[in-house]
């Protein structure tokens, strides 16, 4: 696992589909809502992507912090100016600007996911960190687009 700071020069726009959700409630099958989200995206959504096209997990809306509160994720692709998807359940959202600690892992998902944000919590959770979260939006950039095995780059947004 590696990490960095990464400043994204330019926003990235996004369309996908959305859920609510808290840590809290992803612990428990019966209350996760991540799962469902990703499945539905994956058998609604990936058909009609170009082949290798990357993905993004994008997380915003935070109530608070990562320990308490409810925030946005949106499984999604980039847009682009030829994206005509009129589906009732898409939603755009956008990456702004800035700067972030990136999180890479590669290997099966979701493990590798999970181990990503394992790391960004156990890094933020440190009482000498040198960065501030500010929970404004953080994306997962599963690269080449593979759901299955492959990379991603769980970027945290910093101040």
């Amino acid at each position: 696992m590696t990490s960095q700071v990464k400043e994204l020069s330019d926003a990235i726009v996004c369309k996908g589909i959305s859920a609510r959700t808290t840590n809290n409630a992803e612990i428990s099958h019966d209350t996760a809502k991540l799962g469902r989200l990703w499945q539905k995206f994956y058998q609604n959504h990936m058909k009609s992507l170009s082949k290798g096209e990357d993905i993004y997990g994008v997380f915003h809306n935070y109530e608070s912090d990562d320990l308490v509160g409810a925030f946005d994720v949106v499984a999604s692709w980039k847009a682009d100016g030829d994206d005509t998807t009129n589906a009732s359940d898409v939603v755009t959202v956008n990456i702004p600007a800035g700067k972030y600690l990136v999180f890479s892992e590669k290997g099966n998902m979701p493990n590798t996911v999970m181990n990503a944000w394992e790391k960004a919590w156990e890094y933020f959770n440190n009482p000498s960190f040198e960065h501030t979260r500010t929970y404004k939006v953080d994306f997962e950039h599963y690269i080449g687009g593979n759901l299955e095995y492959g990379q991603v780059d769980l970027y945290i947004g910093i101040e």
